[in-house]
C-alpha cells in the first residue's frame, strides 16, 4: 500500500499544490485519486505524482482513479506514457474511469504500451 508519509494527503484530502488539480492516495489499494485538470500550470504536480509511481515496490498494479479528472493534455498524456515506459517489466499502471480523451491519446501515440491498462469495470 501507499507510504502514510509519502507527502500526499489522505483519501478524501485535497492537495495544496493547486486549485485545479488535485491528487489524493487511495485508501484500498496503491495508487492516487486524481481530480481536476491536468494542464500547463498544473503540470507540475501531475509529474511529482508520476515520478513516485516507478519508486513503489507493491504487488500488483499501481492504480490511478481518474473519474473526476476532466482534462488531461498532450503534455499530460506524454508523461504518462514516458512513466509507463520506465517501469520494471512486472510493474504496471492502471488507469480507472480515465476520460475518453486521454484513452484517445495513448491508443493512437501509443498503442503498444503494455504497462498501461484501462480499468474495464
Amino acid at each position: 500500500m501507499n507510504d502514510p508519509d509519502d507527502g500526499y494527503p489522505a483519501a478524501g484530502e485535497a492537495a495544496p499544490w493547486s486549485r485545479q488539480l488535485s491528487i489524493c492516495t487511495l485508501p484500498d489499494r496503491a495508487g492516487l485519486k486524481v481530480t481536476g485538470e491536468v494542464c500547463l500550470p498544473t503540470y507540475p504536480v501531475w509529474e511529482r505524482a508520476l515520478e513516485e509511481v516507478p519508486r513503489q515496490r507493491q504487488e500488483g498494479p499501481y492504480w490511478l482513479e481518474l473519474s473526476a479528472l476532466t482534462f488531461i493534455d498532450v503534455a499530460g498524456a506524454t508523461a504518462l506514457a514516458t512513466t509507463a515506459q520506465s517501469l520494471d517489466d512486472e510493474q504496471r499502471i492502471v488507469l480507472d474511469h480515465p476520460p475518453p480523451a486521454l484513452s484517445r491519446l495513448l491508443e493512437l501515440f501509443w498503442p503498444e504500451l503494455s504497462a498501461i491498462e484501462v480499468a474495464t469495470s
